[in-house]
């Protein structure tokens, strides 16, 4: 996580703590939590992966 000294450095100069670690490791571990009991992901991403809405046009 301190590869990005830039992230980093904004981070603590806007809010006072490096928020993208922390919010990284919040996924991680919710995503721990769902594989030790077997409970699918919720993913915190709006719109979710794969969504039409975000999809190129076919050419």
């Amino acid at each position: 996580m301190e590869t990005f000294p830039i992230v980093k450095r904004k981070d603590e100069q806007k809010r006072g703590h490096y928020r993208t670690k922390d919010k990284i490791l919040e996924i991680y571990d919710a995503m721990a939590e769902a594989m030790k009991t077997g409970q699918p992901y919720q993913t915190l991403l709006d719109p979710p992966p794969a969504d039409p809405s975000v999809a190129h046009p076919l050419s």
